[in-house]
């Protein structure tokens, strides 16, 4: 699915790719991401499209909660629920845009350290994130910064 934009029209393709495949995780997943749509739009009012970059923060929310589940189930000692979770994460996955590499984060901070001559933390992060689009995580991000501001 990374390829291409993420709209509205892409959820609606699924919810109804989903329904005709009678997929129950993926029908549920999709339900949930589109209501969340729903009730962003809501809260924004005058929006008659959610933006991309909109949809995939809602995407990224959506995971982490499922990811917290999978662990507070781990925890408890419920790991029969976990491999219906783990279907749900790989969906939404699915919806972002492809994931870049360790190697192509570090030429990003590179770049950006060479055009900044940034030292400061919080200002090569801001532009390195502005860069990655959402295609890495933050944390990952962070510690690769990290590395490259750090004196070898």
């Amino acid at each position: 699915m990374s390829a291409g934009e993420l709209s509205e029209k892409t959820i609606q393709d699924l919810l109804l790719k989903y329904t005709k495949e009678k997929n129950r995780v993926g029908l549920s997943v999709v339900k949930m991401v589109k209501t969340k749509i729903s009730t962003e739009k809501g809260r924004l009012s005058n929006v008659s499209e959610l933006p991309e970059a909109e949809i995939l923060k809602i995407v990224k929310r959506e995971m982490k909660e499922i990811q917290d589940t999978i662990d507070s189930y781990r925890k408890a000692g419920m790991a029969d629920r976990v491999p219906e979770e783990e279907e749900k994460l790989r969906i939404l996955e699915s919806l972002l845009p492809s994931q870049l590499s360790d190697e192509d984060i570090r030429g990003l901070v590179a770049q950006v350290v060479a055009e900044t001559g940034g030292r400061n933390f919080g200002q090569v992060m801001k532009a390195v994130m502005a860069k990655v689009a959402g295609r890495a995580d933050g944390k990952r991000v962070s510690e690769i910064v990290k590395q490259a501001l750090s004196p070898h």
